[in-house]
């Protein structure tokens, strides 16, 4: 059986809890992993997981959880307080989205990725070349420490 990662706003998801230690993650988790320079800028670097489709960036001293990214796999599966999004056409996702959190996700890049900046919620689509008859999907979705 697959795990179930059920993004919660503010809060992580079931698993890893925002500002969770790392060593918490790596425990519950219990994958292989490899440590990627995601972010240049960053001081500490990801955790990715299941074959690079979930990464978890960190900061402070110890390290604890910042965001985690979860991409559409089958080696898991993904839903956002108990409903899946990702296998949803963007429409209908954003839409399932404002349902479940009662704020609209916004965009700033022409509907690649829409957040609800409160909620350090997002979803992300790479082009306009992942859709079927449809519409368009997302690929990833995430949440982060909103502070």
């Amino acid at each position: 059986m697959k795990p179930i990662f059920d993004i919660q706003p503010s809060i992580g998801t079931t698993q890893i809890p925002l500002n969770a230690p790392r060593e918490q993650v790596l425990k519950t988790l219990n994958q292989p992993f490899k440590s990627i320079d995601k972010y240049p800028e960053r001081e500490l670097a990801t955790d990715a997981f299941y074959r690079n489709d979930l990464h978890v960036s960190y900061e402070g001293d110890p390290a604890a959880v910042e965001s985690i990214e979860l991409a559409y796999s089958e080696l898991y599966e993904i839903t956002l307080l108990g409903e899946p999004i990702l296998s949803l056409p963007v429409k209908s996702a954003l839409a399932k989205v404002e349902a479940l959190t009662g704020c609209t996700p916004v965009t700033h890049d022409d509907g690649y990725t829409y957040e609800i900046p409160e909620f350090g919620l997002w979803l992300w689509r790479e082009s306009n070349d992942n859709f079927d008859e449809n519409g368009f999907y997302f690929f990833t979705i995430g949440i982060k420490a909103v502070r």
